[in-house]
């Protein structure tokens, strides 16, 4: 959904500590660029609060050169979303990739710190890789 943040934690876990790996660098990466990678907390109250605090920077329904055909020339496809708002909110808020340590088998977060793949466009089939390294 829009403004979803989906916890992968549990795939950080799998991928970044299989058996035998004792130290690595687990890095997520997703290729939308409406889409975001980041470490927080997932918690509620949090959530709720950045969706009402992103939505007024960069609402969804305002102009957005993005948007206007007549005035963009770069990157077009038949099929295009109306999604300026997105991209301005992947800009503020987001990252492509972020990398966790894992030291002695152990993945290194905090003890709120989740690994958070974040929508900010519409509801769609999205990807993100989990590519460890490490001894």
């Amino acid at each position: 959904q829009p403004l979803e943040l989906t916890d992968v934690t549990a795939h950080t876990r799998e991928a970044g500590a299989p058996p035998g790996l004792r130290h690595a660098q687990p890095t997520h990466y997703t290729p939308h660029t409406t889409t975001t990678v980041v470490a927080n907390e997932s918690a509620t109250g949090y959530l709720n609060a950045l969706r009402r605090q992103i939505s007024p920077v960069a609402p969804a329904h305002t102009h957005h050169e993005h948007d206007d055909h007549s005035v963009r020339t770069e990157n077009l496809q038949e099929d295009e979303f109306i999604n300026g708002h997105a991209h301005c909110r992947q800009m503020l808020v987001g990252q492509t990739s972020i990398t966790v340590p894992v030291v002695d088998g152990e993945v290194l977060l905090g003890q709120w710190q989740r690994v958070l793949f974040g929508e900010l466009d519409q509801a769609r089939d999205r990807r993100i890789f989990i590519h460890a390294q490490g001894v």
